[in-house]
């Protein structure tokens, strides 16, 4: 639940990035970064869908592929680095668009670390058998 917070955090820091851009952005064509950050949000809320999806406790008991989830932590990894290239594009023309973009890789970096530290370390707890 945790991961999927931070992860929802990364969404908003990605839309508050579309004002900055609007109002602040010197580049020639606003309107494609603009689309780009829709595409990025898009791409983070099917990501939080698939780890609600995956992780939900209350699903029939079967065995669990730790490496379907390992791919999943190194994709939000590799999408915090692409949310880095967004800040050093940012960086000289808009400081607040940078300071959202780098908030969101953070959180995208934040979100992949949790979920590696909860799937290795921490064991599920067995239920015992009432009765």
């Amino acid at each position: 639940m945790i991961v999927a917070i931070i992860l929802m955090g990364s969404i908003l820091a990605m839309i508050a990035v579309i004002p900055g851009i609007l109002i602040g952005s010197s580049t020639a064509t606003p309107l494609n970064a603009i689309i780009a950050t829709l595409v990025g949000v898009g791409i983070h809320l099917l990501l939080v869908l698939i780890f609600l999806r995956n992780t939900n406790p209350d699903r029939p008991k079967r065995r669990i592929n730790r490496e379907i989830p390992l791919f999943w932590a190194l994709g939000m990894i590799f999408l915090g680095f692409i949310m880095l290239d967004g800040v050093f594009a940012f960086m000289d023309d808009v400081l607040y668009v940078s300071i959202c973009m780098s908030l969101c890789a953070l959180c995208d970096f934040a979100a992949a670390v949790v979920f590696i530290v909860a799937l290795f370390l921490l064991k599920p707890e067995k239920k015992k058998k009432s009765g």
